[in-house]
């Protein structure tokens, strides 16, 4: 049996080594799971030296899910309570 203390240590542990990933600019890959990756906005630039981070307005977190659970999404069916 897995206890409740040690799944929440796990998960704990995953985050913040999926941090450190993103923090090196890599992209987390689990397994079927999916993936996730940083992502910037910017305003544009007239080249790759015209470019500053000042024209960076935000960065987020994409998450990419793996088959299975797009495949779910594929299967959704909704109804009204």
């Amino acid at each position: 049996m897995i206890h409740q203390a040690d799944i929440i240590g796990v998960l704990y542990a995953l985050t913040q080594q999926i941090a450190i990933e993103l923090d090196a600019g890599r992209i987390v890959r689990l397994d079927d799971f999916g993936s996730f990756q940083l992502a910037i906005s910017s305003g544009g630039a007239e080249g790759r030296k015209a470019f500053s981070k000042a024209l960076i307005r935000r960065s987020r977190i994409v998450f990419r899910p793996g088959p299975e659970l797009k495949n779910m999404l594929k299967n959704l069916e909704y109804k009204r309570d």
